[in-house]
């Protein structure tokens, strides 16, 4: 074993560890832009055109020469513009032509301003203006949305559907993204159960690897289901390495100092152990390090304490294995509505939710603390942070708030 940390270590320093592990980027792949949604640009991207190409009409109304304009006379109509249709030829003296929202105001058409049609009569092909108004109004000028050669997305971000939709509009269809990081998750321990079998009485259901396959989905990565390793020492190190061809290598449960726990012997005997154990509460037993070149994490056997950890401690992780530049996780403040003591020198993560009180917002927390609870995360809506310097919480204290959904962008 290669121990370079302190087993036991600070969160702050297991988050160092974590994040400055020599990571090389994965591979760039060429999708098609209408499938990039949730993908890390491997190419920074720049408008080809103007945005819009030309002046347009902000409304439906009448396009002409508006120093010629007198209020209460008449003018004639002497053409239509529609979008996808413009009027192509030039307006000439008091002439106007009857535009419709976004149609294209080329230059040969010689206007200046578009008046809303509620502010004019039309009759038999001549309309009056009820008033003056200022010239070039009305009127969404060739650019400016977006001019050309501006650049829009930078090499690192993550697309979303919004992002997608400009590069539509700019007509690019292909786009460079980094590969999709591969993730193998094995579950280990004889009590654990497939959810397609029939479970014997004393076993539990597989729910770490329905929980890890699905978070891991969600932010971006390709997931393969390992299976369920037994408590054999020789087994469990065959499976193990001979799982070696993925990005990153994950594992709940046989993680701590049991007689029975493998994955923590194995990776000790034959890997690159970071660290293993980690001041927080839920989620002590989590083991980072490398088995031969391939990144290994051992997340605890509970599964709250396998939510909150990858929620705060891999989420970033893989960000940066996947190229990703948004590395700050969102939080927020808020008074606690609650009272509690905390162990000071660990970071301790309740869960909790946002509760509306006399027009203010208050976090409150799930009844109880421990990490055998899976309610406490299905009846929350995010992560209370309490840090290691705090002793005891009192009602009214400012607390960090991490939102699942604000985690998981």
């Amino acid at each position: 074993m290669k121990n370079r940390f302190p087993e036991f270590v600070s969160l702050g320093l297991a988050q160092s560890i974590i994040m400055n592990t020599g990571i090389k980027l994965p591979m760039f792949e060429t999708v098609s832009s209408v499938e990039a949604d949730g993908r890390v640009l491997a190419q920074n991207i720049s408008s080809n055109k103007n945005i819009p190409e030309e002046d347009n009409a902000a409304v439906d109304g009448y396009a002409l020469l508006n120093k010629n304009i007198c209020v209460g006379k008449e003018y004639k109509i002497v053409g239509v513009s529609k979008p996808g249709s413009p009027y192509l030829k030039r307006i000439k003296g008091t002439d106007l032509i009857k535009i419709f929202t976004g149609a294209y105001i080329l230059k040969c058409n010689s206007v200046d301003t578009v008046y809303m049609e509620e502010d004019c009569i039309e009759n038999n092909g001549y309309v009056i203006f009820k008033k003056k108004i200022r010239s070039k109004s009305n009127i969404r000028s060739k650019g400016e949305d977006i001019k050309k050669n501006k650049l829009l997305f930078y090499k690192g971000k993550k697309l979303k559907v919004a992002d997608i939709a400009q590069l539509i509009s700019l007509g690019i269809t292909k786009i460079k993204v980094y590969k999709k990081i591969k993730v193998g998750i094995f579950s280990s321990g004889d009590e654990v159960a497939n959810i397609s079998e029939n479970k014997k009485k004393y076993q539990i259901y597989d729910v770490n690897k329905f929980l890890l396959m699905s978070l891991f989905q969600k932010i971006g990565c390709d997931v393969s289901d390992l299976g369920i390793i037994k408590d054999n020492y020789e087994i469990s190190k065959k499976k193990l390495f001979k799982s070696l061809n993925y990005d990153l290598l994950v594992t709940s449960g046989g993680i701590s100092k049991s007689s029975t726990d493998n994955i923590s012997k194995i990776l000790s005997n034959l890997g690159d152990i970071f660290f293993w154990r980690i001041k927080i509460k839920p989620g002590r037993p989590f083991a980072f390090g490398k088995l031969n070149k391939t990144l290994f994490i051992g997340f605890p056997g509970n599964p709250v304490a396998v939510a909150v950890t990858f929620f705060m401690l891999v989420i970033n992780l893989i960000k940066r294995m996947s190229g990703n530049n948004d590395l700050n996780p969102n939080y927020s403040y808020f008074p606690a509505n609650f009272s509690m003591k905390s162990k000071k020198g660990r970071v301790e993560w309740l869960r909790g939710k946002i509760k509306r009180k006399l027009k203010n917002n208050y976090l409150e927390k799930f009844y109880t603390t421990g990490s055998g609870i899976l309610s406490s995360l299905s009846q929350s809506e995010g992560i209370i942070e309490v840090d290691a310097k705090t002793e005891y919480v009192e009602k009214g204290s400012l607390l960090k708030f991490y939102k699942y959904e604000d985690l998981l962008e």
